[in-house]
């Protein structure tokens, strides 16, 4: 299997999480084109060791990152992941923190995958994640224009729903239930 595309980076704030029920998600949206998606994921890595040997092994996963390039990051998105306050009247706006934690939110993202000559989607889904600004750089416009897009930056973390299995979940989708799955997950059906 190879995958060719990449789709549709959303997002909502997770308005209700309690034990053992699934999590409520507020209203969700697009954060911008998506460009590229990275997760890397922190296991344990706690052996047990019997008889001058491992007898057995915790690799759990106990968190991670997620990286997600976007074309831009929308001006709600920016105040919905990153908790900022955006001020000022139109086109005289400004943001800046509040000091405070950014809120957590559920996001994912499609992948486009080939395979036998026949196209399919990957849904993934992260179901709490927390965001924060990257790295921030910038360059100047040299004999041709070289893109500068934003790459958000979060930490992910497991949820009280599901303790067997409280990370990054994907599904396979059919063309036509692409986004509207992405649609119901952001709202949290």
């Amino acid at each position: 299997m190879a995958f060719v595309g990449l789709l549709y980076a959303v997002a909502a704030p997770i308005q209700q999480e309690t034990d053992g029920q699934p999590i409520i998600y507020g209203k969700g949206q697009v954060v911008g084109g998506m460009m590229t998606a990275e997760i890397s994921y922190t296991r344990n890595s706690n052996p047990l060791y019997a008889d001058d040997r491992v007898k057995e092994e915790d690799n759990s996963i106990t968190g991670g990152t997620i990286k997600l390039g976007v074309d831009d990051a929308s001006d709600e998105a920016r105040v919905m992941l990153l908790g900022d306050v955006k001020e000022g009247e139109a086109g005289e706006e400004t943001y800046h923190e509040t000091g405070e934690s950014a809120p957590y939110v559920g996001t994912g993202y499609i992948r486009v995958r080939r395979k036998d000559n026949k196209t399919s989607y990957i849904a993934y889904w992260v179901h709490k994640a927390i965001f924060g600004l990257g790295t921030e750089s910038a360059k100047t416009k040299g004999q041709s224009i070289e893109w500068q897009t934003p790459t958000l930056e979060g930490s992910i973390m497991g949820v009280k729903n599901n303790p067997a299995g409280s990370f990054p979940r994907t599904q396979d989708v059919r063309q036509g239930e692409r986004s509207a799955r992405m649609d119901r997950q952001e709202s949290g059906d």
